[in-house]
């Protein structure tokens, strides 16, 4: 994985695609895919998601890895994966997955859309068992264009029925590129994140998705549920951030952020029962 990130630093793809630009459909697909105890007992522990016979709720985004780095280094997606930044991310837990089952992941891409801010990009992962759709999701990322004078939105945390701050280590970003594979640059140190203009490395956006999972597991709606999260403010390492909870009275539903620096917002989260 790590020499796919070679390639991506070394690629001569534009950050933004240019106007008119086709759009190609690529699908990567891997079969026979099956998690170990051991790979997923890491992740519980990076992601403090608490123990269970099955896999973690955003598990298979990293079982699928490989496939998105396909697909962000296949000759038809238009633009630098580097420059891309996580926006928002949709996932649909349909029925649990055991550990020790195996899958057969898709990975797709097709989307291109033009905002007033960038280009956004879905990415689109299933899992199957037995044949049968297990989970899936949609990463939207954006090629962000660069506006004279605009500046990030600091958004609060409102009130909350758990309110929890804990401190995210200098190293979390290394500790979370080895169980996911991601190693893009801006995750491991201050200094390879400085090469991209951040004054700090900054923590990934799925790792700060699964910790809040993890947080906020007690609060979650059972069976299946869509987990809706919206990625805001870069959390800098090393950070201390509050997690806020708040569920529903009815079970069907449950709210989540993170956030630091007098409640400034990293990420915001919305679980549904499906």
């Amino acid at each position: 994985m790590v020499v796919n990130y070679v390639k991506v630093v070394a690629g001569r793809k534009p950050y933004l695609a240019p106007e008119g630009h086709p759009l190609g459909h690529v699908v990567f697909e891997a079969t026979d895919v099956k998690p170990t105890v051991g790979h997923v007992r890491r992740y519980r522990e990076v992601c403090r998601v608490p123990d269970s016979e099955y896999l973690p709720h955003a598990f298979p985004h990293v079982l699928a890895m490989p496939l998105h780095m396909y697909i962000f280094t296949a000759p038809s997606f238009p633009v630098k994966v580097l420059g891309l930044i996580h926006l928002r991310n949709i996932i649909r837990c349909l029925r649990p997955i055991r550990i020790g089952a195996v899958l057969r992941i898709t990975a797709e891409w097709e989307t291109l859309r033009e905002t007033p801010v960038g280009q956004e990009y879905d990415l689109i992962t299933r899992a199957y068992v037995e044949g049968e759709l297990a989970w899936e999701e949609v990463s939207t990322m954006l090629a962000h264009r660069a506006t004279p004078g605009q500046r990030p939105k600091i958004e609060r945390g409102g009130d909350a029925e758990v309110k929890q701050p804990f401190e995210v280590a200098a190293n979390t970003g290394r500790r979370y590129a080895l169980v996911s594979g991601d190693f893009n640059p801006i995750h491991l140190s201050a200094k390879t994140a400085s090469w991209f203009g951040f004054k700090q490395g900054v923590a990934h956006g799925m790792w700060s998705m699964s910790r809040a999972l993890g947080q906020g597991a007690a609060l979650l709606p059972t069976g299946p549920i869509q987990i809706d999260t919206q990625f805001k403010l870069p959390l800098y390492l090393p950070s201390v951030v509050t997690f806020r909870g708040q569920s529903h009275s009815d079970g069907s539903r449950a709210d989540f952020s993170l956030g630091s620096d007098r409640d400034r917002l990293h990420l915001a989260m919305q679980v549904f029962r499906l």
